[in-house]
This record gives C-alpha cells, structure tokens and sequence, in this order.
C-alpha cells in the first residue's frame, strides 16, 4: 500500500517537483507513472525510496510513515522495495552475476541461496545464459 498526501517536494534551487499530490494504491493494485519530462515521475520514486524527503506532506507506505522513519532504519525499509532505475548503474568490472548478487552479498545471505536466487532470477529474465559476461558499457 502507497498512499501520498497532500505531497509537497521543493528542492534548495526552489524548484517545485510536487505540489500537493494525493493518491493511493491498493496491496495488488498496478499502476502506471506517466509524464512529460519534468512532471515529477522520478521524486515520486525517490519519495518512496527514501532517496530524497518530502519538503510537506505524507508519505505512508505499508502502513508507515515514512516521514518518521530514521536514517539509521531506511537500509532495513529499502530491502523491502524494489526499484529499477533507466540508468542501471551496474559495476563495469563484475560479471553479471556478481552484479545481480551484490544486494544479496550485502544482506548476508548465504552463499548457496544467493547462487540459487541468482540464476533464477536471470532465467526468469533471459539472461541466464549471459551469467559470466561484463555488461556493455
């Protein structure tokens, strides 16, 4: 559940990214964000993620507000999330593996499920024969 209200996001520039937005999505609701260029698509996602704070408003995913939630225990809050960003950000030097693994090396998973996690989720997306290859960059 993502519920935004009466969302406000002024960056130092003075730039108004959001202005009074409300919404709610439902648990198994699907929703698509669309937008010219500069409509506020991506602090939208950096609002949930915690990469950026609203400048007013509520944030309240699963129940919590996300305005209230510490530095220390947004690491614990993104593990929960997921989000792909257009620009991929993979390591250059790392197969594609070990970039699909790091998030799970991070957590401290163990090295026989990070393994089988893996190739499962590059099976699912094609990829899984490609395991050993560097990105292009």
């Amino acid at each position: 559940m993502i519920r935004f209200e009466q969302v406000y996001k002024r960056y130092e520039s003075q730039q108004e990214a959001l202005s009074g937005l409300s919404f709610e999505l439902l648990t198994g609701e699907m929703a698509f964000l669309t937008g010219h260029s500069g409509a506020g698509k991506s602090t939208l996602l950096k609002l949930i993620a915690l990469i950026e704070r609203s400048s007013h408003g509520q944030v309240i995913v699963n129940n919590q507000n996300l305005n209230r939630l510490p530095k220390w225990k947004i690491p614990y809050y993104r593990r929960k999330i997921g989000l792909v960003f257009q620009e991929h950000n993979l390591l250059h030097d790392r197969t594609v593996f070990d970039n699909v693994a790091l998030p799970l090396i991070i957590a401290g998973e163990n090295h026989r499920e990070i393994g089988r996690r893996v190739r499962a989720a590059l099976d699912k997306v094609g990829l899984l024969g490609k395991e050993r290859n560097l990105p292009i960059a």
